[in-house]
């Protein structure tokens, strides 16, 4: 079954022209320029209350949610996410920056990652509240800086389950310990080592124990194993007079609309242009399902052990953000090769606005005729000169045409956050209520380009030669 704007929360005029969040997709894109990020903010809202709202009516103990910023931090985007009750998780110093520019207070926040650096002591110092800590060299580290400052610091341990979601990419699979390296390894005793540390220094404060599988699940089942293996830990902890009170299951929900290639359909992808097939959003699961999952399994491992419910806690960030943004391209170029095929070239693609479109798949329609039928074959790129820089190979389309406007679906989640100039200003983005667009980062100019590059800023002095100055062309 082929996907429809609808799966999104998206609409279409009569004759056939997007429209998201009440506002027709090429009007936005003339209003504002391309490429462009549209938010559409009723359905950004509606996805965090709905992913909150399932999981604190499934378990009956204690929730707590929290938003991953780095699957896209752009501050008008965070504040609606936070203003809907969910907290700040954040992996670098700038994403704390971010969070306490925006109003919370150091003990709303979590801080993960495999290598936090200076943020590691801003978390200390300041008082997060919860860190995870990655590794044994980690919690020294934590420990030492406890000590220096007179602090003591909330912790959970990361335990990586060595469980891999079937199908999973596997530079996706976080959770597993040949090819992630995140979290204390489980067989070589790492776990046990660290839980024993902790109950010999008072400036650790155990909280309880987080784990990750991967990003992009799909099945609700994936969940189960991991949460049993952290049972494990939960009573050997215990038996050092440890309490648990929080398990973090992290987040990984995949979407309904967009999803990640498999290997093997990114090697046959990458070798011979064969497109994978499109996901059908009536075979996943509806968040609630995700909910019943981790709360029913949670649940029953506390029953079983005799032990409190602990605070379950989950971080999302796809589930939230990747279906609410649309990236709206405009076409430049279309260049038919005798017995070759079609190029449609735009101003943006994998190489500078849209580095998911890599390993994801992604929809893609045509703006002003949504239901048209897709008879012609196309090869969508951007203008980056390197051949890599594709939307897709071989994509069926309707028939496309110089100044069309195409928009990619589920440009949410990881697109502003690993996207790069390459020579062209970075994208604005606005986001969209009621048929009314504002902006909330403007495209990027020339002078911030260059405004990290000195002798080259309007306030910079340029008394100076930097450097010899070239003779002029013919000259000896």
């Amino acid at each position: 079954m082929s996907l429809q704007v609808e799966d999104w929360g998206f609409s279409a005029t009569e004759s056939g022209a997007l429209v998201i969040g009440g506002a027709r997709a090429e009007t936005l894109a003339r209003q504002f320029g391309t490429p462009l990020h549209v938010v559409d903010e009723v359905g950004l809202r509606r996805r965090a209350q709905q992913l909150r709202a399932a999981f604190e009516d499934a378990y009956p103990g204690p929730v707590t949610t929290y938003y991953a910023f780095k699957c896209n931090n752009t501050p008008g985007i965070v504040q609606m996410i936070l203003e809907e009750g969910l907290e700040p998780e954040v992996g670098t110093l700038y994403e704390w920056q971010l969070a306490r520019r925006l109003g919370v207070s150091p003990s709303r926040i979590m801080v993960n990652g495999p290598n936090k650096g200076d943020l590691l002591a801003r978390a200390v110092i300041d008082g997060a509240g919860l860190i995870v800590v990655d590794s044994l060299q980690e919690l020294d580290t934590v420990d030492a800086l406890c000590h220096r400052h007179g602090r003591r610091a909330r912790i959970l341990l990361r335990v990586n389950p060595d469980c891999v979601p079937r199908g999973m990419n596997r530079a996706s699979a976080t959770g597993s310990r040949r090819q992630s390296v995140f979290g204390l390894d489980l067989p070589s005793g790492e776990v046990s080592r660290a839980l024993r540390r902790i109950a010999h220094r008072p400036a650790l404060r155990y909280a309880g124990l987080h784990c990750h599988v991967g990003t992009g699940i799909r099945r609700t089942k994936d969940y189960v194993r991991p949460l049993e293996r952290l049972a494990a830990c939960v009573a050997e902890a215990a038996d050092l007079g440890l309490a648990t009170y929080v398990v973090d299951v992290g987040g990984g929900f995949g979407v309904p609309t967009s999803r990640e290639l498999d290997t093997v359909e990114f090697l046959r992808y990458q070798a011979v242009g064969h497109l994978p097939t499109a996901p059908d959003p009536r075979r996943f699961p509806a968040i609630e399902a995700f909910a019943e999952t981790v709360a029913g399994t949670l649940a029953g491992i506390c029953e079983r052990r005799g032990v409190p419910l602990p605070r379950l806690v989950l971080e999302p960030g796809r589930a939230v953000v990747s279906g609410a943004d649309v990236l709206l391209l405009r076409v430049g170029q279309v260049k038919p090769r005798d017995g070759i095929g079609t190029w449609v070239i735009t101003d943006g693609a994998a190489g500078t606005v849209a580095f998911p479109l890599f390993y994801e798949y992604h929809e893609v329609f045509l703006c002003r005729t949504v239901r048209a039928p897709r008879n012609h074959r196309y090869t969508l790129v951007g203008p980056v000169c390197f051949s890599a820089d594709w939307i897709y190979r071989n994509k069926r389309m309707p028939p496309i045409v110089p100044g069309d406007v195409l928009a990619v679906c589920d440009a949410g989640a990881y697109f502003t956050v690993q996207e790069s100039s390459f020579g062209f200003p970075r994208p604005a983005i606005v986001s969209v209520r009621l048929g009314k667009g504002t902006l909330l980062r403007r495209r990027e100019t020339f002078d911030d380009m260059i405004a990290r590059d000195v002798g080259f800023g309007d306030n910079d002095d340029k008394s100076q030669p930097t450097s010899r100055p070239l003779p002029a062309v013919g000259a000896e």
